[in-house]
């Protein structure tokens, strides 16, 4: 329900269920929570109950029947901004909000890499400055406010090498302004471990459920992958011996709902990335696009001479729908040339004895490729009836096989 009264329980707040993290995180906490537990989800909708609506919507894509009457019963929406004071709430209704959250899970940010840097910030470190007021204050008020904040593996900029989850601090710059802006926004959740209970989890590029292929989000690795599918490129932005690192979206989701249960995780920072022994190399993920898409392969390009040719020399070399291609693509340019691994074994040491872990991507291509043409590359909503297919499983091990 979009309310102004609340259940009368310590609750969990979701920021971000609308995006495509956020949407699996809510389905997995409901399908992994008690009955009695309840879930505060702030979301933004235009008009009275336009927030209830969007989350109902993704509601009703994963649960029916008995499931679904479930899950709108833990679910209670609240119509808010998180970068706006008091999370856009009137003072009253925060000040519910305040004495009855235990937990606030953080999913919410601006994945853009084209925004001037303040605007990144409104969004990514204003947020989390709202939300890191909220749980003090719910701690004052005798909750745990605890927090589970959602950084990005990316916030470690131009470094090289092996980064680990230990590490913060650096000074070798950034690519974009999301990864400033969500660098500096962990840099105040670090500085507040010591006044509420925090655990921060820091996904790579992720990418579509690996049991359907599903996924809200056709950018980053989606881009090159429909410009090859759609025969826009003769050639590929990228090093081919670059070694990516992809996860699937349930995975990050699984790894985000159970350690957001378990008191040891607090204090610490999770990779919920591939593994270093599970990348891929671009050249892997351009043959196994060839294979599904029956396209012959395209060359590599380094990204810097890409680059250029978004600029005047490619508006006399190139043709002008080539350029406007090009420009499209090159905020995710230097994510094809990287040499960075993430080391994981601090997650792993809690979510491998549970059986989560990430699948290696190439077990599980055909079903994003699949759902991409199944969804016109999202332009429809659901998969077009008539063209339908039943996806291959991927690994056995994967999340949403086991009860969390």
């Amino acid at each position: 329900m979009e309310s102004e009264s609340l259940p009368d329980a310590s609750l969990t707040l979701l920021t971000g269920a609308t995006g495509a993290l956020g949407q699996e995180v809510l389905c997995q906490w409901l399908e992994n929570q008690p009955v009695q537990a309840r879930l505060l989800v702030l979301a933004r909708g235009k008009g009275k109950g336009g927030a209830k609506k969007r989350i109902d919507t993704i509601l009703h894509k994963r649960f029916s029947g008995p499931a679904l009457a479930h899950a709108r019963q833990q679910v209670t929406v609240l119509n808010g901004d998180m970068s706006e004071a008091r999370l856009g709430l009137e003072a009253r209704l925060y000040q519910e909000v305040v004495e009855r959250t235990a937990q606030v899970i953080h999913c919410a940010a601006a994945v853009r890499f084209d925004q001037p840097i303040e605007e990144a910030r409104q969004s990514n470190l204003e947020g989390t400055r709202q939300v890191l007021q909220l749980a003090k204050a719910a701690r004052r008020a005798g909750q745990a406010g605890r927090l589970d904040y959602v950084s990005t593996a990316y916030i470690a900029g131009k470094r090289q090498g092996v980064i680990y989850e230990g590490d913060y601090s650096h000074n070798k710059g950034f690519h974009n302004s999301y990864e400033q802006s969500k660098y500096e926004a962990e840099g105040l959740v670090r500085q507040a471990q010591n006044e509420i209970p925090i655990a921060v989890y820091r996904p790579s590029i992720i990418i579509g459920n690996s049991r359907t292929g599903e996924t809200s989000n056709f950018k980053a690795f989606y881009w090159p992958v429909r410009a090859f599918a759609m025969g826009q490129l003769r050639f590929l932005p990228g090093v081919s011996s670059c070694q990516i690192d992809l996860v699937p979206v349930d995975y990050v989701a699984a790894g985000i709902t159970y350690l957001a249960r378990q008191e040891q995780a607090i204090g610490g920072c999770y990779h919920l990335t591939c593994g270093r022994d599970n990348l891929i190399a671009l050249s892997q993920i351009v043959e196994a696009a060839a294979d599904f898409f029956k396209m012959k392969p395209s060359r590599f390009v380094h990204p810097a001479f890409l680059k250029l040719l978004t600029g005047w020399p490619g508006r006399h070399l190139l043709e002008q729908r080539l350029v406007k291609t090009l420009k499209l693509g090159a905020p995710y340019f230097p994510y094809f040339a990287t040499k960075m691994e993430y080391d994981t074994q601090q997650a792993q040491a809690i979510l491998q004895p549970q059986g989560i872990s990430a699948p290696h991507v190439s077990d599980f291509f055909d079903n994003l490729f699949r759902y991409c043409l199944e969804t016109n590359w999202g332009k429809q909503t659901q998969p077009a009836p008539d063209k339908q297919t039943e996806c291959t499983e991927a690994d056995p091990k994967l999340v949403g096989s086991i009860p969390l």
